[in-house]
């Protein structure tokens, strides 16, 4: 067992792991060995020979290895070493190298378990998964009432089969044919949803492909008036829903435009297009792939808002970073697809469905029958995460050291920093240009220092984007501060602003 109590720990410290590691040792399966040659720079200069341009293509921070929000880096430009704060961890709510997610891929791994087998043959784990995630859903009702599609895919390809299933569901009613979206809004970059996203991919002047689709309708960002009832626009979008509901076989809404700023739909406005879409027999699409599974306190948004969607797409996070895996889940009435949508992707990566299991373990605790069997050696921190899950251990805490960070910045930097956005672990906090305006400008600039300053974030329209791990530490807090203080202090200086002493 590792001396000290953490709930993270790389699992070669575990004293059973050890021997099963060492026997690896010196072997071309030796895990320590370096898997390319040359170092970073080497290989990063080879990006144009070996990888597609404007492509996924390593850059100028290099990773080497990590633990929970902290990420061991070289700066490939000068080689030096250094400690990276992860704060937007898109992929992974449990933060980088969970222990317990691996030792239940290990053991999956020894196992003599398939590691793949197509639907068409069946495998308990596919079924253990669904369980597990539909009993999250049966909060929002009767015990059955939702389906849920499970496929090797990732999170545009959900959107895309949500819209499926909403359109197949109104076959019997020809003039049910727009779809309702949003400004602001950002469902990915396949075709489908780049034709429903107001952040769409660009090249050149025009849009990819073709340019939009003559049945979409954009309705303003839904906006709230201090109280909470919704602006005029957004009632305007209410009431247009209204007259034309016959229209409309969905509408699909991110309850956290993360791009937009990361602007939260107020819940007033969600509950009220939750009505209209009951009222009109429109099915309502929650594009949660950036919200669900952790970064809101609950598996799904509408366990914590009251706003139940016919349909939720979720991937981001399901895995924890440890496989490629989207769901939909959708009401019964809502559930049926057919091919080429079924089908595409729909084969069972299994090391991605152990995956998601081990992540719902972290989060809402391991099923009641495994809590005897916890394995002894584990570490009395991780056993206890185990029994209760991280969302009820860690959510809050990590929640409030978001928002001390939030306030701290904004007292030292008030003329650089504005006001934060989102909620819960999906965030945003706005940049400030010289005359206290809202900027996308000196948000990207600060998002791209910050890497050398030693922290990770993104830029969100005129916000960083801020989406912490659960578990980030108070330590880990501390250095995020310290590296976004220095990058904003260097925009202040910039400008011949005073920043306000520590």
């Amino acid at each position: 067992m590792p001396d000290n109590e953490s709930s993270l720990f790389h699992l070669e410290t575990l004293n059973p792991i050890r021997r099963f590691a060492e026997a690896f040792s010196g072997s071309c399966l030796d895990p320590h060995l370096p898997n390319a040659e040359g170092n970073p720079r080497e290989l990063i200069a080879r990006n144009a020979d070996l990888f597609t341009e404007g492509g996924s293509w390593p850059r100028d921070v290099w990773v080497t290895g990590g633990l929970g929000a902290t990420l061991d880096t070289t700066l490939v430009d000068t080689g030096d070493g250094q400690k990276l704060i992860d704060l937007c961890t898109i992929l992974t709510v449990l933060g980088i190298n969970d222990p317990w997610v691996k030792l239940k891929q290990l053991t999956y791994v020894l196992s003599r378990s398939p590691h793949h087998v197509t639907i068409r043959l069946g495998c308990d784990m596919y079924y253990r998964v669904a369980r597990r995630i539909l009993k999250c859903f049966d909060k929002l009702g009767e015990p059955g009432d939702y389906v849920v599609n499970m496929r090797q895919c990732n999170g545009s390809d959900a959107v895309e089969l949500a819209l499926h299933a909403a359109w197949n569901a109104a076959r019997e009613s020809p003039g049910r044919r727009r779809l309702g979206t949003f400004l602001g809004s950002y469902h990915g970059e396949n075709l489908t949803a780049s034709l429903i996203s107001e952040h769409q991919p660009q090249h050149g002047s025009g849009r990819l492909l073709v340019e939009s689709a003559d049945n979409v309708t954009f309705f303003p960002s839904p906006g709230g008036e201090e109280g909470g009832s919704p602006s005029a626009e957004s009632l305007a979008t209410l009431d247009a829903l209204e007259r034309d509901g016959e229209e409309y076989f969905a509408v699909i809404i991110e309850p956290i435009q993360w791009r937009n700023s990361v602007h939260a739909v107020p819940l007033e406005f969600l509950r009220r297009l939750r009505d209209v879409c009951t009222r009109k027999s429109i099915c309502l699409i929650f594009d949660e792939i950036h919200n669900g599974f952790g970064y809101t306190g609950t598996i799904s948004f509408a366990e914590n808002s009251g706003v139940c969607p016919d349909i939720a797409t979720m991937s981001k996070g399901l895995t924890s970073g440890h496989g490629s895996l989207a769901i939909m889940v959708a009401r019964r009435n809502f559930s049926a697809v057919d091919g080429p949508f079924a089908g595409k992707s729909n084969a069972a990566d299994m090391m991605s469905l152990v995956a998601i299991d081990a992540v719902l373990d972290r989060l809402l605790g391991v099923e009641p029958e495994d809590v005897g069997a916890l394995p002894e050696w584990l570490p009395d921190e991780l056993a206890t995460e185990l029994r209760v899950g991280l969302l009820d251990t860690a959510y809050d805490r990590t929640v409030a050291l978001v928002e001390s960070l939030f306030l701290e910045l904004r007292r030292r930097f008030p003329g650089v920093v504005g006001a934060s956005t989102g909620t819960g672990l999906v965030r945003g906090l706005v940049m400030l240009d010289e005359h206290g305006r809202p900027s996308e400008a000196v948000a990207s600039m600060v998002a791209r220092n910050c890497l050398t300053n030693g922290v990770y974030v993104r830029q969100a329209g005129t916000a960083l984007f801020v989406k912490p791990s659960l578990v980030l530490s108070q330590a880990e807090a501390d250095l995020a501060l310290d590296g976004l203080a220095r990058t904003l202090a260097q925009v202040a200086q910039g400008r011949g602003e005073e920043a306000r002493s520590a």
